[in-house]
């Protein structure tokens, strides 16, 4: 069986893994996630569709956890705990501007 034959695990379970560098995991996938929560969360907001708002904020907040498991398994620095306090801290931030931004369209 030669190395093109075997199967690559797939996105996710790279991320677990972490095999994604923080600049990937930390920039891009979050990035990508929160502006499809604003895009989606803007437009169920706008047409007064609470629970689908509610869906979407709860995605958005345990992708948040998920990318948070992912810089921790990737993070090869000394000090593990004080990268992930100030990631995590930033995420809470970010998602709670993301959150009230998309309250502005009520």
């Amino acid at each position: 069986m030669s190395n093109s034959d075997v199967k690559q695990p797939n996105a996710l379970a790279r991320l677990f893994k972490g095999d994604y560098g923080l600049a990937l995991t930390y920039w891009t996938l979050y990035l990508v996630a929160a502006v499809v929560f604003f895009v989606a969360g803007s437009a169920a907001v706008a047409e007064g569709d609470w629970a689908r708002y509610v869906i979407l904020l709860t995605l958005s907040v345990t992708w948040t956890f998920i990318l948070l498991l992912g810089v921790r398994r990737g993070y090869r620095g000394e000090d593990p705990g004080k990268a992930l306090g100030r990631i995590a801290m930033l995420f809470l931030l970010l998602n709670m501007t993301n959150a009230l931004a998309t309250l502005s369209f009520i």
